[in-house]
């Protein structure tokens, strides 16, 4: 009995031993107390180096309730002058003497003098930096990096993490640009078949904005691309357009409408909103609402060593431009806009598709993967190039659309 009473209180004893050495801090370089959290970073050509980088680092807060830590809205934005990646990291260790956690990071900023001249180096090093995520979004600045940072404040959100990922979502209901993370960039870059882009983005002030001076008053709003549009407010983030690349480089800007034209082709679209000509009345427009009804249909095939692409575009419209006086609500008034909205998103459709294939030269929408099932080996595949011969290609593109009445009037 007595043996039996020893083995308990020797199994308590180690319990209770276990337990306590489990849950009693420790205290090593790894401690929150000593890193450094950066949110996004900033890619820019140095003045005096080969490379200057911009890293957002978080500014924690001690809560004044129990002692407990969060995170402010404040941030700070350090520069560094360096010649690589990974000594810019240690630099910025030393100057913040804390160790900094890429893990957080939320967007990689590229300014367009940067990407104009390469990236390749950057992206695999960024690649294989085990702290930065796949999932964190890649960025085309038209200011420089340094500038986007130190000008991009959270407006509807306390956290500057949190503001950097939420806002390319926007793509889900304006089509206005697309949610590009590093991942996606890399496998694009990589492939055979396709071209990489990524977010264009700006900073909105009224020094940047357009004049749009000759435009018609359908393209007013959609020949838009970052930091363009009349905002008037703060100096803020602007997320319109996509930047196109041709390899590692940079080689030109989407505005807004055509990034939606980019998605229509790539089944990517899941709402906008746009202006077609008014049928009814001159130099008026009318605002419709589309998504995709059915996956765009796309076709290639070789004519006489030549890309010949179709594509086949189904969507559904919503009127939103409505009066007391609206000619819309009959079947006769609708099919009208019907035609016009095939005619008009034919036409964008075409100038989005030859200007991406011979002024950009860079297949963005991936068409390559539609005609390289034709090849018998992927030595012949690499042989033909597509990337290089894309630039020859032409295109047919069928536009149907239904439009609805609206979302109160209805059609009988």
């Amino acid at each position: 009995m007595k043996l039996k009473k020893l083995r308990t209180l020797i199994c308590l004893f180690l319990i209770i031993t276990t337990l306590f050495f489990s849950l009693s801090g420790c205290y090593n370089s790894q401690n929150i107390d000593r890193l450094a959290y950066v949110v996004a970073i900033g890619f820019d050509v140095g003045e005096n180096n080969k490379l200057k980088l911009s890293f957002q680092v978080s500014v924690p807060s001690n809560s004044s309730d129990g002692g407990s830590s969060s995170q402010s809205d404040s941030s700070i934005v350090t520069s560094i002058e360096c010649s690589s990646f990974d000594s810019g990291v240690n630099i910025l260790n030393s100057y913040l003497s804390k160790e900094s956690n890429l893990a957080h990071c939320k967007i990689i900023v590229f300014s367009e003098d940067f990407a104009n001249r390469g990236i390749s180096e950057t992206l695999f090093t960024l690649m294989n930096t085990i702290d930065v995520r796949p999932d964190c979004n890649v960025l085309v600045s038209r200011c420089s990096a340094e500038y986007f940072l130190n000008n991009s404040k959270p407006m509807l959100e306390k956290l500057s993490a949190r503001y950097y990922e939420i806002a390319p979502t926007t793509s889900q209901y304006t089509g206005l640009t697309e949610n590009v993370t590093l991942s996606q960039f890399f496998s694009d870059y990589t492939d055979t078949f396709r071209s990489s882009f990524a977010i264009l983005g700006g900073i909105n002030s009224n020094n940047t904005h357009s004049a749009n001076v000759g435009e018609s008053p359908t393209e007013i709003d959609a020949s838009n691309k970052a930091n363009e549009t009349l905002i008037h407010g703060k100096p803020n983030i602007e997320n319109i357009g996509l930047a196109v690349f041709y390899k590692d480089k940079l080689v030109g800007e989407l505005t807004g409408l055509e990034t939606i034209c980019h998605q229509i082709i790539c089944n990517s679209l899941d709402t906008c909103v746009i202006n077609i000509p008014s049928p009814f009345e001159e130099g008026q427009t009318i605002s419709l609402k589309l998504r995709l009804v059915n996956n765009t249909k796309n076709k290639v095939e070789l004519v006489n060593g030549t890309p010949y692409i179709t594509s086949d575009v189904t969507l559904d419209a919503r009127i939103l431009s409505m009066d007391e006086n609206s000619k819309y609500l009959t079947m006769e008034n609708v099919s009208l806009l019907e035609k016009s909205a095939n005619f008009y998103l034919t036409t964008k459709l075409h100038d989005y598709l030859y200007k991406v294939s011979k002024d950009l030269k860079s297949d963005i929408d991936g068409f390559g993967k539609y005609i390289v099932k034709d090849f018998l080996t992927m030595e012949e595949w690499e042989n033909f190039d597509w990337l290089e011969n894309f630039k020859n290609s032409f295109f047919d593109v069928k536009v149907e659309t239904k439009v609805k009445s609206g979302y109160i009037f209805m059609e009988s």
